[in-house]
């Protein structure tokens, strides 16, 4: 059984409505953006309403560098490297983004920790 993965996330994808955004952490040079854990849309600050970026050939590539933000060593950001980000703390602050966490996507995970997601409405 896989390991449980700690998450933090700030909501829900506008783009497929279900997949928390993570905040995850570049391996190669520590940029930290915010990824949809469910269809992998890439947001690389807190401008939700902008385009997102996604997969190209099978990888996400960072924005700042071109390295892979699904491969090792790139991983779900930690409290501290959170608080070392400017843009993502003003967001917080200023209500444009909450901070919340849960547990990662893992299809053989059990549910029970992994982030509420929103009722689908009709």
């Amino acid at each position: 059984m896989p390991t449980k993965q700690t998450m933090y996330y700030v909501g829900f994808c506008r783009v497929c409505k279900t997949g928390p955004l993570g905040l995850r952490c570049c391996g190669q040079c520590g940029n930290i953006v915010l990824l949809c854990d469910e269809c992998d849309a890439v947001w690389s600050d807190a401008d939700l309403a902008a385009p997102p970026q996604y997969a190209q050939g099978g990888d996400l590539p960072c924005p700042a560098c071109e390295a892979s933000l699904i491969e090792r060593p790139s991983h779900w950001a930690t409290e501290e490297q959170i608080q070392n980000v400017d843009w993502l703390q003003e967001a917080i602050h200023t209500g444009a983004l909450e901070l919340k966490q849960g547990t990662a996507f893992a299809p053989d995970a059990e549910d029970d920790e992994s982030p509420e997601r929103p009722a689908s409405g009709g």
